[in-house]
Protein backbone atom coordinates (compact mmCIF):
# COMPACT_ATOMS: atom_id res chain seq x y z
CA UNK A 1 0.00 0.00 0.00
CA UNK A 2 2.99 2.27 0.45
CA UNK A 3 3.65 2.40 -3.29
CA UNK A 4 -0.03 3.02 -4.03
CA UNK A 5 -0.13 6.13 -1.83
CA UNK A 6 3.04 7.52 -3.43
CA UNK A 7 1.64 6.95 -6.92
CA UNK A 8 -1.63 8.61 -5.98
CA UNK A 9 0.21 11.66 -4.63
CA UNK A 10 2.40 11.79 -7.74
CA UNK A 11 -0.61 11.56 -10.03
CA UNK A 12 -2.65 14.22 -8.27
CA UNK A 13 0.24 16.66 -7.98
CA UNK A 14 1.52 16.10 -11.51
CA UNK A 15 -1.98 16.65 -12.90
CA UNK A 16 -2.36 19.94 -11.06
CA UNK A 17 1.18 21.05 -11.87
CA UNK A 18 0.76 20.28 -15.57
CA UNK A 19 -2.49 22.24 -15.71
CA UNK A 20 -0.93 25.22 -13.95
CA UNK A 21 2.21 25.05 -16.08
CA UNK A 22 0.07 25.00 -19.20
CA UNK A 23 -2.19 27.82 -18.05
CA UNK A 24 0.53 30.15 -16.76
CA UNK A 25 3.25 29.08 -19.24
CA UNK A 26 5.60 27.78 -16.54
CA UNK A 27 8.03 25.74 -18.60
CA UNK A 28 11.38 24.56 -17.24
CA UNK A 29 12.85 24.81 -20.71
CA UNK A 30 11.89 25.33 -24.34
CA UNK A 31 12.74 23.16 -27.33
CA UNK A 32 13.48 24.97 -30.57
CA UNK A 33 12.85 22.72 -33.53
CA UNK A 34 14.52 24.91 -36.14
CA UNK A 35 17.85 24.91 -34.31
CA UNK A 36 17.38 21.61 -32.47
CA UNK A 37 18.33 23.17 -29.13
CA UNK A 38 16.89 23.11 -25.65
CA UNK A 39 17.19 26.44 -23.89
CA UNK A 40 15.73 28.42 -21.01
CA UNK A 41 15.83 31.78 -22.77
CA UNK A 42 14.88 32.34 -26.39
CA UNK A 43 17.80 32.78 -28.80
CA UNK A 44 17.36 35.61 -31.30
CA UNK A 45 16.80 33.43 -34.38
CA UNK A 46 15.32 30.38 -32.72
CA UNK A 47 11.80 30.54 -34.08
CA UNK A 48 8.75 29.35 -32.17
CA UNK A 49 9.41 27.06 -29.20
CA UNK A 50 7.79 23.74 -28.34
CA UNK A 51 6.72 24.15 -24.73
CA UNK A 52 5.17 20.73 -24.14
CA UNK A 53 8.43 19.09 -23.05
CA UNK A 54 9.01 21.80 -20.45
CA UNK A 55 5.45 21.54 -19.14
CA UNK A 56 5.82 17.79 -18.81
CA UNK A 57 9.15 18.16 -17.00
CA UNK A 58 7.58 20.69 -14.63
CA UNK A 59 4.73 18.28 -13.84
CA UNK A 60 7.05 15.30 -13.31
CA UNK A 61 9.34 17.31 -11.04
CA UNK A 62 6.41 18.56 -8.94
CA UNK A 63 4.88 15.06 -8.78
CA UNK A 64 8.10 13.37 -7.71
CA UNK A 65 8.74 16.05 -5.10
CA UNK A 66 5.25 15.69 -3.64
CA UNK A 67 5.46 11.88 -3.66
CA UNK A 68 8.67 12.04 -1.66
CA UNK A 69 7.84 14.92 0.71
CA UNK A 70 4.17 14.36 1.60
CA UNK A 71 3.78 11.89 4.48
CA UNK A 72 2.10 8.58 3.73
CA UNK A 73 -0.44 9.06 6.52
CA UNK A 74 -1.76 12.21 4.87
CA UNK A 75 -2.24 10.47 1.54
CA UNK A 76 -4.02 7.48 3.08
CA UNK A 77 -6.60 9.83 4.64
CA UNK A 78 -7.45 11.38 1.26
CA UNK A 79 -10.77 10.38 -0.23
CA UNK A 80 -10.70 8.06 -3.26
CA UNK A 81 -13.10 10.45 -4.97
CA UNK A 82 -10.28 12.98 -5.02
CA UNK A 83 -8.52 10.79 -7.55
CA UNK A 84 -11.41 11.51 -9.93
CA UNK A 85 -12.13 15.09 -8.92
CA UNK A 86 -8.65 16.55 -9.51
CA UNK A 87 -8.34 15.42 -13.17
CA UNK A 88 -11.93 16.47 -13.85
CA UNK A 89 -11.26 19.98 -12.51
CA UNK A 90 -7.97 20.14 -14.42
CA UNK A 91 -9.73 19.14 -17.63
CA UNK A 92 -12.42 21.75 -17.04
CA UNK A 93 -9.76 24.41 -16.45
CA UNK A 94 -7.95 23.47 -19.67
CA UNK A 95 -11.19 23.58 -21.64
CA UNK A 96 -12.05 26.98 -20.19
CA UNK A 97 -8.60 28.21 -21.19
CA UNK A 98 -8.89 26.85 -24.72
CA UNK A 99 -12.38 28.20 -25.39
CA UNK A 100 -10.73 31.46 -26.47
CA UNK A 101 -9.74 29.76 -29.75
CA UNK A 102 -13.37 29.10 -30.63
CA UNK A 103 -15.03 32.40 -29.71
Amino acid sequence: MKTHSRLMMFSLTACLAYTLAYYFDWSLFRYYLTSGTIDVAAPATAGPPILWYGWLATAVLAGVTAAIVVPRGFVVRLSPELAWLVPAVALLAALMYEVRWFL
